[in-house]
């Protein structure tokens, strides 16, 4: 799959919304949306490589189990090791060995929709909305894709699914229908849509897009008075829009402001920023009396250098490691086929 920095640059706008939402900032009360461009991304990206792979000899699914384990436990494990560190200074009521158990597991997303546990690290159930659907979708993929026609089959899926999700939040309740793994992988699925149909976007459809997102970040509507809403239409419309960017981008990988450098790079580091950014909020402004801009400013100043930290001194060694192994590991299996020759 050829690299696509705008790609990165749009994962770099979902993490500044959702950063901008944590800290208060005026005029991002929507900020969440970013969460749902994540996901439409995500399950963009995931399909587009389960797609080559399938298309050349078939999904190696223990390894894309492992490829998906290298890129994404380490870091978490960090954290859950800091938190585990300063829980009993800073946060003595939490049951930590539970927190880091549902973290560990990524069972945080049914945790905090059904029961109470401690949210100091709470925002880690994103991940397991994103890790559930790595769990399954490659053994659905390749059945899917034996249909004759695989993009109305997840085009009723998010529908139905969508439909739960409504369903779930005007009848229990705006937690069961936001962080659950059924009622919030929508925008993944949409995303798988994205990957298999590559439609393209006209310039008028791509503007309504970014109009449709920045009202959904601009109108707040998760905090106290339209939380229903909040979970049903918001995130829809969120959704959308970012499925309508994700399909321009594909086919726009240079655009300019997306593709530049900052934007990239911001975008490269946003799993460690997600990660740390949440944390240093409570550790920073534990008593909420920050001003909203001081409080970003010093989240950034934390949360940036040690999401860059992880990135090189972590991930990037780990993928190097592992592509030397992958290339050890075509070498001897090509020497084996000589040899049987």
């Amino acid at each position: 799959m050829p690299y696509n920095p705008a790609l990165d640059g749009l994962r770099a706008v979902s993490i500044l919304l959702v950063v901008c939402f944590h800290c208060l900032i005026p005029g991002a009360g929507g900020g969440f949306a970013g969460l749902d461009v994540f996901f439409v991304l995500s399950g963009y990206l995931i399909t587009t490589l389960l797609l080559a792979e399938h298309r050349h000899g078939g999904i190696d699914i223990g390894r894309f189990y492992a490829r998906r384990a290298l890129r994404l436990y380490p870091t978490l494990l960090l954290l859950v090791l800091v938190y585990l560190a300063l829980a009993p200074w800073l946060w003595p009521k939490d049951d930590r060995w539970l927190v880091a158990g549902l973290t560990g597991t990524y069972l945080m997303d049914y945790a905090l929709a059904f029961w109470n546990p401690p949210s100091t690290i709470g925002h880690v159930w994103s991940l397991g909305v994103e890790e559930k659907f790595y769990l399954l979708w490659p053994l659905l993929l390749p059945l899917l894709l034996r249909a004759r026609r695989p993009v109305a089959w997840l085009l009723a899926a998010f529908a139905v699914l969508t439909a739960w999700r409504y369903f779930v939040a005007l009848n229990w309740g705006w937690k069961q229908a936001y962080f659950s793994f059924d009622t919030h992988v929508t925008g993944i699925v949409l995303g798988a849509i994205a990957a298999l149909a590559r439609l393209k976007m006209s310039r008028p459809t791509v503007v309504i897009a970014c109009i449709g997102l920045a009202l959904t970040v601009a109108l707040p509507s998760l905090p106290f008075v339209r939380i229903t809403e909040g979970v049903t239409l918001r995130i829809t419309l969120a959704e959308l829009a970012a499925f309508v960017l994700v399909c321009h981008l594909a086919e726009h990988r240079d655009t300019p402001f997306l593709a530049s450098r900052p934007m990239v790079y911001i975008g490269r580091l946003s799993y460690g920023i997600y990660l740390w950014h949440f944390l240093f909020i409570d550790i920073i402004d534990f008593e909420r009396s920050l001003p909203p801009w001081v409080l970003l400013g010093e989240v950034i100043l934390v949360s940036f250098p040690l999401a860059a930290i992880c990135l090189h001194l972590v991930d990037v060694p780990i993928k190097r490691l592992r592509k030397k192994l992958q290339a050890r590991d075509r070498r001897d299996r090509t020497a084996a086929d000589l040899i049987r020759g």
